[in-house]
């Protein structure tokens, strides 16, 4: 049980930076994003590309050799070209299906289709073998009454500082104040001078970033498969439903509690050679929430979509 709390504590803490970015979207824009899984591919795909070394062949294309560069650069610059790729999906895709004032459910729609497209075009340029990041293997070490390997410790910490920052970001600073303000009222907060816009192209690009940042994090501890941010998905859907949909607190929390539902599950007796139904406890823990405290944990009942 014990040891199963460790891996549930690095579980969730992708799970909750993963839904912490698709609670900030929801909350702003009002899209349920489909296609989050796949920016989370994106982060760790672009980092394996950047830090592998120039011999091998992650890409089908010969002309695209890995550039073998330092994993943690590779990693930053993973997260940006993320970031840019989301303020693309607002600017080219989003925003002109909003200014057409399309509805929800065909958005929806079109989240659903995007996901399809990029997980198979993942599949086409990034092979659908199992990679693995360049990183040396490493020995279990015991943090907090849990073994972990230092590299995996180092996630969780980066994980935790990650989460802070983000809170401090939407609390205390001018652009999550009018953050708050659109998700409250676009046309309130136009009138107050927040440029709408702006605001869902930041939050796109912050979403996105973070979504890749998770990609990351699952990727150092487990590996790299082009299908790896949509096997997760209803972990990060349960995990935001959980703590309270549209409150990236709560997200945070949420996220947090169902990584540590899931890795303890395996070791009840119940469980003992059925491992893979794990995610099955994560969507019960959703059923039961959405049948008593629909709005989540942290949730309110005005909010719920």
């Amino acid at each position: 049980m014990v040891d199963q709390l460790g891996n549930g504590l690095l579980l969730g803490i992708i799970i909750s930076v993963a839904s912490v970015a698709l609670s900030l979207l929801y909350s702003v824009t009002r899209i349920v994003n489909f296609a989050h899984g796949e920016i989370i591919a994106l982060g760790a795909i672009v980092t394996l590309f950047f830090s592998s070394p120039v011999d091998s062949r992650i890409i089908y294309l010969d002309r695209f050799s890995p550039l073998g560069i330092d994993f943690i650069l590779s990693a930053i610059i993973a997260v940006f070209i993320c970031g840019v790729f989301g303020g693309l999906l607002e600017v080219l895709l989003f925003r002109p299906l909003r200014k057409a004032e399309v509805g929800n459910i065909a958005i929806l729609v079109v989240t659903i289709g995007l996901s399809i497209f990029l997980r198979h075009l993942y599949l086409i340029f990034a092979t659908g073998r199992v990679q693995n990041f360049p990183l040396e293997l490493e020995r279990r070490q015991t943090y907090w009454f849990v073994d972990m390997t230092p590299r995996n410790f180092k996630v969780l910490i980066a994980g935790l500082i990650v989460m802070i920052i983000v809170g401090i970001l939407l609390t205390f600073t001018r652009i999550g104040k009018a953050m708050r303000a659109v998700r409250d009222s676009d046309e309130l907060a136009s009138i107050s001078g927040v440029n709408s816009d702006n605001i869902i192209l930041f939050t796109w690009i912050s979403s996105s970033m973070l979504a890749g940042l998770a990609g990351i994090f699952q990727a150092t501890i487990n590996d790299v498969r082009y299908n790896m941010g949509f096997l997760i998905l209803l972990l990060i859907f349960a995990g935001t439903v959980l703590g309270g949909i549209g409150t990236s607190f709560g997200a945070m929390v949420g996220g947090l509690l169902i990584g540590i539902f899931v890795q303890v599950s395996v070791a009840l007796p119940f469980m003992e050679g059925h491992t893979e139904a794990k995610n099955g406890v994560a969507l019960a823990i959703m059923i039961l929430i959405l049948l008593f405290r629909p709005q989540g944990i942290f949730g309110q009942k005005e909010r719920i979509s």
